[in-house]
C-alpha cells in the first residue's frame, strides 16, 4: 500500500541505513557514497512515497520530481527494502499508471547499465510503449569505484494508453 514517506521518516531512515555498504545497492544512490533522501515539506515539484506491507512495514521507496509545466515526471528514485516482493512492484505500476493515466503527459527515469533491475525497465517499456532514448558512457563512478554507463527510459502517456 502506498503511503506519503513523510509519514514514515523515521522508519524509512532505517531502512536506508540499513543499505548502506550493501555492494547490491550502489545503483540506488548513483555516487562514491550514499545519503538519506530529502523528504520536502511539500509536494509542489517532488513526491515521495513509501511502500509498506500489511504490518504497515516499509518495503520500498519511490520518488520523482515533477514538472508541471511539461507535465512531465522524472528522475525516479526507486529502491525495493524487500527485493522480489510482488507488493512492492505492484504499488510502483500502480505510481507509473496513474501518472500515465491522470496526470502526465510522460515519464522518464535512468538506470546504470550494470543494474540488474535494468532488465526489468526493458521489459516494461516494451509492454507499455516506452523506448530507451539515451545511452551514456561512463556517466558515473559509484562505490565500487568503477565507472558505469547509464541508460535514460522515457514512456508518452499517449503510447502509454494504446498499449495498455
Amino acid at each position: 500500500m502506498l503511503k506519503p514517506a513523510q509519514l514514515y521518516a523515521d522508519q524509512l531512515r532505517t531502512k536506508i541505513l540499513e543499505t548502506w555498504y550493501q555492494p547490491e545497492n550502489i545503483y540506488w544512490n548513483g555516487g562514491a557514497g550514499d545519503s538519506i533522501p530529502d523528504l520536502p515539506e511539500d509536494n509542489s515539484s517532488k513526491h515521495c512515497f513509501v511502500s509498506v506491507d500489511k504490518r504497515d512495514r516499509v518495503i520500498g521507496y519511490i520518488c520523482y520530481y515533477v514538472d508541471w509545466v511539461a507535465m512531465s515526471a522524472e528522475s525516479f528514485g526507486i529502491i525495493s527494502f524487500d527485493k522480489g516482493n510482488l507488493e512492492f512492484i505492484k504499488d510502483l505500476y500502480r505510481v507509473i499508471d496513474e501518472l500515465l493515466t491522470d496526470r502526465m503527459n510522460r515519464i522518464s527515469w535512468s538506470c546504470y547499465a550494470d543494474n540488474p533491475a535494468i532488465r526489468g525497465y526493458r521489459n516494461f517499456i516494451r509492454r507499455h510503449g516506452g523506448r530507451e532514448c539515451g545511452y551514456y558512457r561512463q556517466y558515473a563512478r559509484l562505490q565500487d569505484g568503477k565507472l558505469h554507463d547509464s541508460v535514460m527510459f522515457e514512456i508518452l502517456a499517449e503510447e502509454y494508453r494504446r498499449e495498455k
